[in-house]
This record gives structure tokens, sequence and C-alpha cells, in this order.
């Protein structure tokens, strides 16, 4: 609930490579070096409390505690008696994590100290926009822009997903020795949406580390909630994409994995210049590069998997279940 000191952390602490991260971590690093209050604001899981805390240590005023106060999550008593009595008077850092949480009266008494001077400087941070509950008169808007002075919003993680890799291997890490991630454990997590941000993926890595057999990560690895994700979508695609397709694309993916289909049975590669050439008996002619696209699409819904060198595009068992569904709907339409 409250919380007086904490790990010191800097900046190299914070992960990430996005653009969209690393903008905000210069954006935070210019207001550590600041003494006005600052206000983060993001959902949950993105990092608030670690952002506030490194900016507190690469801040004037490191030297001086960190006090954290959950301010939806402690009784008013308890928040009165250390927000208004000798721990507002100590030089440091009061981080106000949840600051929505506070009770109209406590805003108040807070607006009072801020005007008297208060000794720590101030961050606070809400997972709920404050501007909302200003306007619904649950927020005072001379409080909350006393508080707003530095805005620092934290991207969700689905605004970054390219640092999922990063992550995931980051929370893996045992010592010197990484975790080896199935490039289907991957496909996963990229297709999930992360409600949770970074702490439901870090979650999901704990899971992931626990269960495995701590030399590589497979998909019967992955978490409930997570595999529930993979099977909602693969019965979705499964049921839904051919009444999505136009009759061209249909004739053409079930011409491609058609001729994949015989291929292997030949024990033929299926290289892509191979099927553009066939494809010129066909209704449509398929150039490399719309090959490529083709099986790009064919290959996300694991309906084919494409080698290296001779070893040439495979149809899979779901491959063969799409190509009977194809056509039918080709007969159908």
């Amino acid at each position: 609930m409250i919380q007086y000191t904490c790990p010191s952390i800097t900046f190299a602490d914070l992960i990430g490579e996005d653009d969209s991260f690393l903008q905000t971590k210069n954006r935070a690093k210019r207001f550590a070096e600041s003494v006005h209050p600052v206000y983060i604001s993001g959902e949950t899981g993105t990092g608030k409390g670690l952002f506030a805390k490194v900016i507190h240590y690469e801040s004037p005023f490191s030297g001086g505690p960190f006090l954290q106060v959950n301010c939806s999550a402690v009784s008013e008593e308890e928040l009165e008696d250390k927000l208004f009595h000798d721990s507002v008077l100590d030089p440091g850092t009061l981080f106000l994590d949840e600051v929505w949480g506070l009770s109209l009266s406590l805003q108040g008494k807070l607006l009072a100290a801020i005007e008297q001077g208060i000794g720590p400087r101030l961050i606070s941070s809400s997972s709920v926009p404050l501007r909302e509950r200003v306007e619904n008169d649950e927020f005072r808007m001379d409080l909350y822009y006393r508080l707003n002075v530095l805005n620092l919003p934290l991207p969700p993680l689905r605004e970054r997903k390219s640092d999922i890799p990063l992550l995931v291997h980051h929370f893996l890490r045992s010592g010197d020795r990484d975790i080896y991630v199935e490039p289907v454990v991957w496909k996963a997590l990229e297709q999930y949406e992360f409600r949770g941000n970074v702490r439901e993926l870090k979650n999901m890595a704990d899971y992931m580390k626990t269960v495995s057999d701590q030399t590589t990560i497979q998909l019967y690895d992955i978490p409930p909630a997570l595999r529930e994700h993979v099977d909602k979508k693969k019965t979705k695609d499964k049921k839904n994409a051919p009444a999505s397709l136009t009759l061209m694309e249909k004739e053409e993916f079930a011409f491609l994995l058609e001729t994949i289909k015989q291929l292997n049975e030949k024990g033929e590669p299926a290289s892509r210049r191979i099927l553009s050439e066939q494809s010129k008996n066909g209704k449509s002619e398929l150039t490399p590069q719309q090959v490529r696209n083709r099986l790009d699409y064919l290959e996300k819904r694991e309906y084919v998997t494409k080698g290296r060198g001779r070893a040439g595009t495979k149809i899979t068992l779901e491959g063969l279940r799409f190509l009977s569904s194809l056509k039918n709907h080709i007969i159908q339409d």
C-alpha cells in the first residue's frame, strides 16, 4: 500500500527499442532533471511505477526517500496520516500512484499542502483518464493542473509489439543462458492483445519459464489465456476465411494448395518459380512476387510451411482441410 524505499534503478533498466518507447524514455530523462510535478498516464501494466522510480533516482531528489502511495488501495485515514504529517516535510519524492483514487476531501487537503510548498517532489500516475474524472466532477480541476505539469503518457504494448521478443528474452534469461523460443510461440505472442501490457507479458514469460524444460519454450508451454486465444483464432480462420475471400482469391489459393500437394506427393520441390510457371496453365497467371504474397497468407494461417532450398513449400493437415473447404465454396459460388 505505502512504500518508503525501492531498489535504485536507472534508465538503462527500462527495456525497449521501439520508437514510441524511446521517445517516452527520452522525455522522462528530461523530466528527471526538472523539479516540476510529473503526471504519468497509461494503461494498467505499462510501467508507470517503474518510470516514477527511475525519474526519482535520476533526479536532484535522489538523495531523499521515495514514498509510494497507492491512492486507490488504502484507507482515507491511513492516507491522511501519511500524507499530511511529518512525511511530507522530508525532501525526496512523493509518488501518488493511481491518484484518481483520492477522495474529494483528500484532494482538497493535498492541494492546500502543495500551495504551502510541501517538501518532496511530486509524481502522480493514473490508469484512469483524469480529464474525464474532472469533467464528471470526481476530481478537482485545480489539483489536476497542479499535478499535470510535465505529462508523460506511456505507450501500451500493442503499440510497441516489436519490443515483445526483447522483453521476453529479458524475462526468460537465467544468468548467462538464453531459453530458445519456438517460432510458433512468437507468432502466438505477436497476435495476442495484452490488455495487461508488459506486466501481463512478464506473467506469461514467468509461466512458460516455470513449466518448460528450461531450454526450449514450445507451444504446449504457453499459459491457458494465450492457448485459448490461439484456439479461438484458428477456429475463426477456418470458419470465416473461405467465405471472406473473393472467387478469384479462392481459385488462386485452391490452385496453389493443390499444386503444392501434388508436388509434395511426387517428392518434388514446390518453389515460387515452379508455382508461378505452372500458374500459366491455369485461370490466373501469377508472378513469383504474387506467389510469395499468397504463400505468406497461407503460412500465417498454418496452411503451409515454407522451407529453404530444395525443401520448398509443404502443405499441412490444416492446409488440406482448407483446400477442401475452398473447393466446396468455389462450387457453391
